[in-house]
């Protein structure tokens, strides 16, 4: 037994962490991943990704490339600011929930007392950046207004968690749709009176304050009555190495806005980051699949059945990773058109090349999860690092030359980067690296198809053809046989026996 200090009860006994890792919460111990949590922790991300594009493309139509760029800029500094206070603890949380609940609500209070502590001074060192780098008061004010969403976001993200690791997938659901919907609601409140910058930061913040609220209710409701407390030392410790990679990773993610912003002015900003916005909610699949195989993963995660679900979830995201290619290299142009008007035309050639970098993404995203389950984060520091490097010095080298099309081409190169890390560290670590179910065909009739677009596109109709193709490659992956293997992910466990 040790001793923990409990801020509202100065100290009290508790097991030790291995003692709760052996004892999961009785609802969720022994648990198999079902189709219907991938459901809806897909519905969760497309209402969060779906909901913040619409909100984007509302904006940035109504506010032009340069102001749009201008909010890029203060959503990303923001975004910095997240994830330096801990916005990675919700991962670690759901993790912790899934082997321990008693534990995992304490710790989320914790956390979120934490995150504040963290994002106070962590604002006006930003805020004091951006000053000396002489942007505008504009920039200053909305990036300090801004910085208030810290205060529920560092709410509402530590019960999603937690609701994770214990299946109250609805929850987080809910959560999403009011942090959405509240988005939307000033997107348009925004483009009727024909806003601008100010307004746009009023809406973040509003929307996060709901969503906070929504959380709040939510702890209220689900927290245990007995509760595992840490020490203060303990819960920075423990949650450390999630902060600091989140953070590596954020900055060579987001950075390339920064910079863009500085070497290259606001409109190109602008141009960039609403393909980037897009191609972000490519994201939510891989999550969704992941998620629900996390706390299965995280409680055997060298098990055979785990490994079999890994593979088959491998080989489902890269198939649709080759979905999404095929369908943005056909639909991207008169869809950028249609939405965001004339003045975003380039934007539509940043999301082509963009949009290559989510086949990596998928991949990446797996093996990260791999690694996670495992309890090998440390690994992510190290491989964070390095592509932090890779994309700092070459956006600093050819943004000045080729400005955002420097960024998106060196996003791809990031991620290519990442995948020869990952799969060193998945052998190094867990012994073999697992080649996703169905890699070689699916990757052959992608080809195939792609090269029949653009060189049937010379001769017909490239809407036409790049239709049909994408038509043939979905029917491809039912008939042979691949969406019945990927399927498999959610089998129960006396099935996948069988």
């Amino acid at each position: 037994m040790l001793w923990m200090w409990n801020p509202y009860t100065v100290f009290s006994p508790v097991a030790s962490a291995a003692t709760l890792r052996q004892t999961p919460h009785p609802d969720v111990a022994g648990q198999t991943p079902q189709f219907s949590d991938t459901v809806l922790l897909t519905a969760s991300q497309l209402s969060k990704w779906s909901l913040r594009l619409v909100f984007v493309a509302v904006i940035a139509r109504a506010m032009g490339p340069v102001e749009f760029g201008s909010y890029a800029l203060i959503f990303a500094m923001v975004e910095f600011l997240a994830v330096a206070s801990g916005a990675a603890y919700a991962d670690y949380l759901t993790r912790e929930a899934a082997t321990g609940e008693r534990a995992a609500w304490a710790l989320a209070l914790q956390l979120m007392l934490l995150r504040v502590a963290i994002a106070i001074p962590a604002a006006a060192i930003e805020i004091g950046i951006l000053s000396i780098m002489r942007y505008p008061h504009a920039v200053l004010s909305g990036t300090a207004w801004m910085a208030m969403t810290m205060l529920p976001r560092s709410l509402s993200e530590a019960v999603q968690g937690v609701l994770r690791g214990v299946h109250r997938f609805c929850s987080v659901l809910a959560i999403e749709l009011t942090l959405g919907t509240g988005l939307v609601a000033g997107a348009v409140i925004l483009f009727l009176r024909h806003g601008g910058l100010s307004m746009a930061v009023a809406t973040e913040l509003a929307a996060a304050a709901a969503a906070g609220v929504v959380g709040l209710a939510f702890l209220l409701r689900f927290k245990t009555q007995e509760q595992t407390w840490l020490s203060g030392w303990q819960v920075v410790k423990r949650g450390l190495i999630f902060n600091i990679y989140s953070f590596v990773v954020n900055l060579y993610d987001r950075f390339d806005v920064v910079l863009l912003s500085k070497l290259s002015g606001d409109y190109s900003t602008g141009i960039y980051a609403v393909a980037y916005r897009a191609v972000s909610m490519t994201q939510i699949l891989p999550h969704a699949v992941l998620y629900s195989l996390l706390p299965t993963l995280s409680r055997n995660p060298q098990g055979e059945e785990e490994r079999a679900r890994l593979k088959k979830a491998m080989g489902l995201l890269l198939s649709v990773g080759f979905v999404v290619v095929l369908a943005t290299m056909v639909f991207a142009t008169p869809v950028v058109g249609l939405v965001l008007g004339p003045q975003y035309v380039e934007s539509a050639l940043a999301l082509k090349i963009l949009i290559w970098a989510v086949i990596l993404r998928y991949v990446n995203c797996a093996l990260n999860f791999a690694l996670l389950a495992s309890g090998r984060e440390r690994v992510f520091v190290t491989t964070s690092l390095v592509c932090l490097a890779v994309n700092f010095v070459g956006n600093v080298v050819f943004i000045p030359l080729y400005s955002w099309r420097a960024a998106a081409i060196l996003t791809i190169a990031t991620e290519a980067v990442l995948l020869a890390q990952n799969v060193y560290w998945i052998r190094h670590t867990l012994g073999n690296m697992e080649m996703p179910i169905g890699a070689v065909r699916s990757t052959a009739g992608f080809l195939t198809l792609l090269a029949v677009v653009e060189v049937g596109g010379r001769w017909v109709s490239p809407f036409l053809i790049g239709s049909a193709c994408l038509l043939i490659f979905i029917g491809y992956l039912l008939l042979s046989g691949l969406a019945n293997k990927f399927a498999g992910v959610w089998e129960q466990q006396g099935d996948a026996a069988a």
